[in-house]
């Protein structure tokens, strides 16, 4: 019998047997690796909690009971313990399940989340409320070994002791994040299993029984066996544990994350405690799929892949914007030694693994805690060097206050290279990058610029770097850049560029970053006779280009990837209020009237009317129906 279509879960898991719960743990693993080679999707994370996911719904009884999941990210066998098996394949797919966990998709999901080192937070809060209220559940919060690491997860273990019922912290220690974990913290927890009393004494043990005949081997196997289990009594973990024992937190561990067994029993003797407890259990990441545990980082996200092979599907013949960035900063940095490049745990996705590789005095991965990597990167520039923070868009908002506070305010001339802006596709609305263009305008002495093609992202990376005069910023896609040979021109500060003129034109269109190349297709393509601007800067704004090339012009259309309100539609209504121009401005951009939802980005872009066809409609209408 196949247990996780047969069973009512979770409520069901309460009256398995040890040898039932390993089974489904088994059924779950697979079903994760299925779906995922088809969908695409965070594997190698949600492969290393399988165990501690049945384990930790056997224990406890969700939804009365909540548990809140850090970035939430790993949190697919979840959803299949908690009524969502039949939908699983919809997973990260257009109408389909989140591949985060959300609110509105589940009662077993308390607290939606896409971001790290929320959970503590939250979960403080379910459980303050609860204690008001006079309510008796318990409160679980999942976190990992990186995020425990970053400033809001120590705030909130700061506020620990205002909650009095159950409250157990569930430390996924998996031995790496997305990027190496960084951090005093992360080394703790490091010298828990890389002790050298217990990697000596296993080393002595195994040559001393390999010399035995016959029965070398086997004994091997089973004193290895035995040492696993009870390395927490040959090592030193105090380190971790006074930490939090000092927070007023009971430390219990390390635990074998795979030992459903044990993880039951430890969850249980939290369940009951007077003070809240921390659970640290090892985990592997990618556990139970060779390619995944071999290759945790690539697979921590990744497209379709398959399955037998771990082999992704993908073409070879595409360039990213990613890519482009990594190149061209990498060859920079080899003739400028005052370039320094900045991740914050996200080396790989931000294309730094090379330039890490090159220079690693050079590189600084300050974990997720992108607060603190702005603020550095405003010392280091202090003192001379040019600093590259490379942030995705999304998580580049949590750094809002510091970007203000410690950069602009300043005028320091910092980079901030945001990848993954705009509409980013399956992850969905924790990660579609579509506010940076409305943020980033507003604060003063802030320059913001977005590229068209690969060619003009090379010219504004070199720009951004030759300019000393205060922070700039520079925003572009997920994605493959286009092919299409539009002209290009030297980048120059504060300029535009015009793209296309028809003498004739009543028409004109200003886009900018990725929505110049569709916009340049569909009037090549149609003949269409309309101008169109690639505004490059969105601040400063080129108002006397753009005044000198509006004039005669009845109707303008601006095109943004991003939320149109506070970005380039209102620096053009603007600017046509501030010249008191006789023109018609249509805006073609996000609303800020929702989130919007996962789905392929061309699926996405469709739905937002700012893909090519809405383009061509819109142009069409602007023109009296052409």
């Amino acid at each position: 019998m196949a247990l996780l279509d047969e069973l009512r879960l979770p409520s069901d898991m309460h009256r398995l047997t040890q040898t039932d719960l390993y089974q489904l743990a088994g059924e779950v693993r697979t079903r994760i690796i299925e779906v995922v080679a088809q969908n695409g999707g965070h594997l190698s994370s949600n492969l290393g909690v399988v165990e501690l996911t049945v384990a930790l719904h056997a224990a406890i009884n969700s939804p009365i009971d909540k548990v809140v999941w850090d970035v939430g990210h790993q949190s697919y066998a979840h959803k299949l313990l908690t009524g969502r098996a039949q939908n699983f394949g919809t997973i990260r797919q257009y109408g389909g399940l989140s591949g985060f966990t959300k609110r509105e998709e589940s009662v077993h999901d308390p607290f939606g989340a896409g971001h790290a080192a929320t959970s503590l937070s939250a979960a403080l809060g379910i459980a303050k409320a609860r204690d008001l209220k006079g309510e008796r559940f318990v409160v679980v919060a999942v976190i990992g070994d990186a995020s425990i690491s970053s400033g809001e997860a120590f705030e909130a273990i700061n506020n620990i002791k205002s909650v009095r019922g159950p409250f157990i912290i569930i430390l996924n220690d998996n031995e790496m994040s997305i990027s190496k974990p960084v951090g005093v913290l992360s080394d703790h927890i490091t010298s828990v299993r890389t002790n050298p009393f217990y990697r000596q004494t296993k080393k002595e043990v195994e040559r001393l029984l390999l010399n035995l005949s016959h029965v070398g081997k086997p004994l091997v196997k089973i004193i290895d066996t035995l040492l696993r289990r009870t390395k927490h009594l040959l090592i030193n973990y105090e380190k971790i544990g006074v930490i939090y024992e000092e927070f007023g937190i009971r430390y219990l561990g390390p635990i074998d994350a795979t030992n459903i067994a044990h993880v039951m029993g430890a969850i249980r003797y939290a369940k009951t405690s007077d003070k809240p407890v921390l659970l640290h259990v090892l985990s592997k990441k990618g556990a139970g799929y060779a390619p995944a545990e071999e290759d945790p980082t690539t697979y921590h996200g990744l497209g379709k892949f398959d399955s037998k092979t771990g082999k992704e599907t993908k073409s070879n013949s595409i360039i990213t914007y990613t890519e482009v960035f990594g190149e061209t900063l990498l060859q920079c940095a080899k003739k400028d030694q005052q370039i320094v490049a900045i991740s914050a745990a996200m080396s790989q996705g931000t294309g730094l693994s090379e330039f890490a590789q090159a220079f690693p005095e050079r590189f600084i991965d300050v974990g997720i805690s992108e607060e603190h990597g702005v603020t550095f990167a405003g010392g280091l520039a202090t003192e001379g060097l040019r600093p590259v923070v490379a942030i995705y868009s999304t998580f580049m908002q949590r750094s809002f206050d510091q970007i203000i506070h410690d950069i602009a305010l300043q005028n320091l001339p910092v980079v901030f290279a945001m990848d993954r802006a705009g509409l980013v596709g399956e992850d969905g609305p924790t990660h579609h990058g579509v506010f940076d263009l409305v943020f980033m305008r507003m604060i003063p002495r802030l320059t913001v610029m977005a590229p068209k093609d690969a060619e003009e992202f090379r010219n504004m990376l070199q720009f951004a770097l030759d300019f000393t005069e205060g922070p700039i910023s520079i925003r572009y896609p997920r994605g493959s850049v286009p092919t299409n040979n539009m002209p290009s021109s030297p980048v120059v500060f504060g300029k535009s560029e015009l793209l296309i003129r028809h003498k004739t034109a009543k028409v004109a269109v200003v886009a900018i970053g990725s929505m110049v190349a569709p916009a340049y297709e569909v009037i090549v393509t149609q003949n269409l006779p309309v101008k169109l601007i690639n505004v490059r800067f969105l601040r400063p704004l080129d108002h006397a280009e753009l005044r000198q090339e509006l004039a005669g012009c009845e109707a303008l259309v601006s095109i943004e990837e991003g939320i149109k309100q506070g970005g380039l539609y209102s620096a053009l209504a603007e600017l046509i209020c501030e010249e008191k121009l006789a023109i018609t401005l249509t805006g073609m951009g996000l609303e800020n009237t929702e989130f919007y939802a996962q789905g392929t980005r061309e699926q996405l872009l469709r739905d937002a009317g700012l893909d090519m066809h809405a383009i061509q409609r819109t142009l069409e209408k602007c023109l009296g129906g052409k």
